[in-house]
């Protein structure tokens, strides 16, 4: 699951065997949540978020960031949800259910779900952001009924949060906590002038740079600095930031030159 929002966080669920039957309804949830979005209804969001989330949802929260990608995503939604799925587990001794609705696609190719999540039969409420671009291969895992009997399910987190992270371009411009849509966003934007762009963690950097062959990639971290063997076309390019961003296996993506 993407990607959809610091480091990836993964929360892995293990099999409970107690029955769980979430207050609410889900589908409604899942509209309301969107809703919000679409109408950038800060009160309607609010209502939906629990814990840190709560206040991470300010008066402007709907102007930059998260807030304005996952408005822009919404604004195309049709009123319609698709499908819900569910998985179930036990989080920290806690039963907890987790529901995805399906209610649009992604330009990306990937589907756009509604993440919420339900602790011990509570109402549902968003998991962190509530909205996130999933694979329909990572939706279909899913139950299509509240499961009582399942193996164990790995969930990542919905939307993954990058607070870790920040953009740097040749331009001067910078971005700080940037989405997945903010990165590939900027980049589009790598050309002749502006010719690199740095994605800044705590563990080093990754970087890429404009050729007459294609793109140059770098990286550094604790052991050094290091530069993929081949170019790459803007397609790996965008693959192996994602994955980066993401925490995921990056450095599978290239063979690396110590420099």
């Amino acid at each position: 699951m993407k990607k959809v929002l610091s480091i990836l966080l993964i929360a892995v669920i293990t099999l409970s065997v107690n029955s769980l039957f979430a207050q609410g309804n889900a589908k409604k949830a899942a509209e309301d949540i969107i809703t919000a979005y679409k109408d950038k209804d800060v009160a309607l969001l609010k209502k939906y978020m629990t814990g840190i989330m709560l206040y991470a949802i300010s008066d402007d929260f709907f102007e930059s960031g998260d807030g304005k990608d996952l408005a822009e995503i919404a604004k195309s939604w049709d009123g319609g949800i698709k499908e819900i799925r569910y998985s179930k587990g036990d989080m920290m001794g806690k039963t907890v259910l987790l529901s995805s609705a399906y209610f649009s696609e992604n330009p990306n190719g990937n589907i756009n779900v509604v993440i919420m999540s339900s602790y011990e039969g509570s109402e549902w409420k968003a998991f962190t952001y509530g909205i996130v671009d999933i694979t329909k291969k990572e939706f279909e895992e899913g139950s299509k009924e509240i499961p009582k009997d399942e193996p164990v399910i790995e969930v990542k987190k919905a939307i993954n949060d990058h607070s870790e992270f920040s953009i740097e371009m040749a331009n001067g411009d910078t971005f700080d906590k940037p989405t997945t849509e903010k990165l590939k966003e900027q980049l589009k934007k790598l050309n002749n002038d502006n010719f690199f762009l740095i994605l800044n963690s705590k563990q080093g950097f990754l970087q890429a740079s404009t050729s007459e062959k294609g793109y140059i990639v770098q990286y550094s971290d604790d052991s050094g600095m290091f530069e993929a063997e081949a170019y790459f076309t803007f397609e790996m390019l965008t693959n192996i930031f994602i994955t980066y961003i993401d925490n995921e296996n990056w450095k599978e993506k290239a063979k690396w030159i110590a420099m």
